[in-house]
């Protein structure tokens, strides 16, 4: 059939057979390809469903009841919504080590591990000082000593000073993941040593544990993101690792998992 001879009303339905089967073609491709992208690609959205209900009070006696109104909506949280609102939550828990208060020469970033003022470091960065002085994410300044080191993880246990002050300290403790990381996850990693700076990254292996070393978290964080005792977290604000010098050791971008710091250490744990 030769097409210059199709009337106008049969090249109008050719026209629209074309269209339609190249859209059918397009929703295939692109159906295949949301299907083999990376879980993080297709989640960096994600559709969150908020429920409100709007509450009435009962009816009297004697008048028609009152009914419950839901209303559903849908409310699209971005991923830099989630990493600012895990920012704001751990920056409480950060606190700066320096050397004393006279020379105060920064040594690496810990993290607040309970209400009694326990904080944890990366111990490489303290050297061989006993009495370190902490500055708090309000400017709050005070004096920890070193209480412990684990050899396995590298990392330092600091105990603060009794506070002499008429207001005590308030400790906010850290939240640390229970759970095992998930190849694929989003992580950010926090530095900075006057101000928090963040480098975002995924966890890009998840090393095999074993008796001999501490569990471990591999990640394409840049080196220069990284200071002594970083911590990385997920979107939830939630503490996954720590890095160390047994970490960096293995690999600059390795850092501790936080679940070592869950479990109580064995009464044959090594230390300094």
């Amino acid at each position: 059939m030769d097409i210059e001879q199709l009337s106008k009303s049969q090249i109008v339905l050719l026209t629209l057979l074309v269209s339609f089967m190249t859209s059918i073609a397009t929703g295939i491709v692109t159906v295949s390809l949301m299907e083999q992208a990376p879980p993080v690609i297709a989640q960096t959205v994600n559709r969150v469903i908020e429920r409100t209900v709007e509450t009435v009070a009962p009816a009297k006696t004697g008048q028609t009841a009152a009914t419950v109104v839901t209303q559903e909506k849908t409310v699209i949280v971005k991923e830099q919504d989630l990493i600012s609102q895990a920012i704001e939550r751990i920056t409480p828990s950060l606190v700066r080590v320096y050397t004393t208060q006279e020379t105060k020469t920064f040594l690496g970033i810990g993290l607040v591990l309970d209400a009694s003022g326990t904080v944890i470091t990366d111990s490489s960065a303290l050297g061989e000082q006993s009495e370190v002085h902490l500055t708090l994410a309000d400017d709050t300044q005070v004096r920890a000593f070193v209480s412990r080191r684990d050899k396995d993880t590298g990392i330092a246990y600091l105990t603060a000073a009794t506070s002499t002050e008429e207001t005590p300290i308030q400790w906010k403790p850290v939240s640390i993941a229970t759970g095992h990381a998930v190849l694929g996850d989003v992580i950010v990693a926090i530095a900075g040593k006057t101000v928090p700076r963040i480098a975002d990254g995924l966890v890009t292996s998840i090393p095999p544990a074993s008796e001999d070393s501490a569990p471990m978290i591999d990640t394409n964080i840049a080196t220069d993101s990284i200071l002594d005792g970083s911590p990385i977290i997920n979107t939830d604000g939630t503490v996954v690792g720590i890095s160390t010098s047994v970490s960096r050791a293995a690999n600059a971008s390795r850092f501790i998992a936080a679940s070592v710091l869950l479990a109580p250490p064995p009464a044959s744990a090594k230390s300094e």
